[in-house]
């Protein structure tokens, strides 16, 4: 699906109909001459990439996998083809886990011989209003449009109306099984 789609309903779902032919001509533009939008449509596409990156950190982890090939056991994180967030796991060449360390701006996975693959999440690029959206079929339109109307309102200084539309967004969430996990610490007793 197009964010284009997302940020038309949207704009749709919050009574602002008179956008969609500002995003329909961002869209054409940037097809064709690659500029940016302004106006409500860099508006709306700045809070698409929030919902977009909220989405990406807390609900659904996006993956990667990369096969790179270690100097003196050391991985750039610069060398991966997506921005690390996370590494889940490495693999050697001959698909043995291996142990690993994440330091500040490199990965240790030891002094062996040969390329490891390491699977890791990603925070998503900086996503143009003619992109795909990064979820694919994983995440509807419709519940991205949520959080894109929560955002705009928002930023508009319209808060109960971004209320309501923060209830719709977390209800979508919960509703499509991706609600944030609570994390609780057990009750200790003083001693």
């Amino acid at each position: 699906m197009l964010i284009k789609d997302v940020l038309i309903t949207a704009a749709e779902s919050i009574g602002r109909t008179d956008l969609t032919s500002a995003i329909e001509s961002a869209y054409s533009a940037a097809v064709s001459s690659g500029t940016s939008p302004s106006g409500e449509a860099a508006a709306l596409l700045r809070c698409y990439r929030l919902v977009e990156n909220e989405v990406a950190l807390d609900h659904l982890p996006l993956r990667a996998q990369d096969t790179l090939l270690p100097v003196d056991g050391y991985v750039q994180f610069s060398d991966f083809s997506h921005s690390p967030v996370d590494v889940i796991e490495v693999r050697d060449a001959q698909g043995s886990k291996t142990e690993f360390e994440v330091l500040a701006s490199r990965l240790y996975v030891g002094t062996g011989s040969g390329s490891v693959t390491i699977d890791y999440t990603y925070v998503p690029e900086q996503p143009k209003i003619s992109d795909e959206t990064a979820f694919s079929d994983k995440v509807s339109a419709r519940l991205l449009a949520f959080g894109v109307a929560n955002e705009y309102l928002l930023t508009a200084g319209r808060y109960a109306e971004a209320a309501v539309w923060e209830k719709k967004y977390r209800d979508a969430l919960s509703a499509a099984g991706l609600s944030r996990r609570k994390l609780c610490v057990r009750a200790r007793r003083w001693v």
